[in-house]
């Protein structure tokens, strides 16, 4: 049920937005620290009057906007609003995210600011973590915080995102991506998580750069499915049949985020290259991975000893091979939709089929010793891909003239 602590939260939410025009720079906030000190004593919550304490203490000294603060409570509110009401069925999600825009189309509308990707990014941020966290205790003050701080790094690029533009990444990203979780190669946190990476992508950089992320997820669905069978009995397959979660999605595509934000704000062709050299390490080592698996026994990427199947740092002649496909098979893709030029072409199959073997290497060196999982091993492979192809692109523009 909504409890009293969480309509508090609302009606103080609601309150702020209709004083807050007539209010003096910083007082909203400091009205939401008074709140939370006063939620603090008068019930048993903590961790929810803490986040609030937090981002009004932001807002008061001129960090987060009003629109932000305002916002972020709001679309957190509507959140377990929906979520209370629906009884715990999938559709609520949708609901949320649903709810969490038109809250926030009133918002805008009545402080008269037009930030339509912040709305968007603060109402998706909203409602991926609550896939994740579910009914965690401390669950709204996380999500809380991580909506405010998504929101003001939004804000603080002061990127022109028109309605048309972002609603066109919406439809078309969360379109995608509801297909493929009825496809079953993502659950729901990797439904709002990819989603949230092309909106991202679709508005900083354009839609041929979330093309190419899809050509990415779609040969990797593909490579994750061969010879299903036969990885089962080598007990190698991929965890969830294949089916991506929100560690694989940010794992694989957290540079090209990056990237693109780079791109979008300076439009510098540095940043096309650390973002098709970041998907093109993805793809090779995706491919890499679930093909060569099957080619028989691979070697030790530091000894070159034979180690069994799915061994991390196991690599194979037939597994190289797959891997070179996967990043000419990206680059091609951004040379045939007009975002790279040969000479990006070039670094991304290089900086591709270096990554895979970086991922490899640090999968050996490091993951094997449990100094992390499997998600960093991907995201430090994309981003030496992403360095690496950026500097080879480096060396053949300065040669070229």
């Amino acid at each position: 049920m909504f409890s009293t602590v969480r309509w508090a939260t609302f009606a103080l939410a609601v309150l702020l937005l209709i004083i807050s025009p007539y209010l003096p720079s910083g007082v909203p906030g400091l009205l939401v620290v008074i709140a939370a000190f006063s939620i603090w004593f008068k019930t048993r919550e903590q961790w929810l009057p803490l986040s609030l304490g937090v981002i009004g203490l932001l807002g008061l000294i001129g960090i987060l906007p009003i629109f932000v603060l305002c916002a972020s409570i709001l679309i957190v509110a509507t959140k377990e609003l929906v979520f209370s009401l629906t009884g715990g069925r999938a559709i609520e999600y949708a609901l949320s995210l649903i709810g969490g825009l038109l809250i926030m189309t009133f918002v805008m509308n009545y402080l008269g600011v037009q930030s339509w990707l912040s709305a968007v990014v603060g109402a998706t941020v909203c409602v991926l973590l609550h896939s994740i966290l579910g009914t965690q205790k401390n669950s709204n003050a996380i999500e809380l915080i991580a909506v405010a701080m998504a929101m003001l790094l939004i804000e603080d690029l002061e990127f022109e995102a028109a309605f048309p533009l972002v609603g066109t990444a919406v439809v078309i990203a969360f379109g995608f991506s509801y297909f493929a979780y009825r496809l079953k190669t993502a659950d729901i946190p990797g439904l709002f998580s990819a989603a949230l990476v092309g909106v991202i992508l679709i508005v900083f950089a354009g839609i041929f750069w979330f093309l190419i992320m899809l050509a990415f997820f779609i040969l990797g669905a593909m490579a994750t499915r061969y010879q299903m069978d036969y990885k089962k009995t080598l007990h190698v397959e991929e965890e969830k049949g294949g089916v991506r979660g929100y560690i694989n999605v940010f794992a694989n595509g957290l540079v090209s985020v990056f990237a693109a934000i780079g791109y979008g704000v300076t439009q510098h062709p540095i940043f096309i290259a650390v973002y098709l050299g970041s998907v093109a390490t993805a793809a090779a080592d995706t491919v890499a991975g679930e093909i060569g698996v099957c080619s028989g026994k691979p070697v030790l990427i530091t000894t070159f000893k034979p180690v069994p199947e799915g061994t991390n740092g196991g690599v194979s002649f037939v597994g190289e091979l797959a891997g070179l496909f996967g990043a000419v098979f990206v680059s091609t893709s951004a040379v045939l939709l007009g975002v790279a030029d040969f000479s990006i072409f070039i670094a991304a199959v290089l900086g591709g089929f270096v990554g895979t073997n970086l991922d490899s290497l640090i999968g050996e060196l490091y993951e094997n010793k449990k100094m992390w999982g499997n998600a960093g091993t991907n995201f430090l492979a994309t981003l030496g891909g992403g360095i690496v192809t950026a500097f080879i692109w480096g060396i053949i523009t300065f040669f070229s003239g």
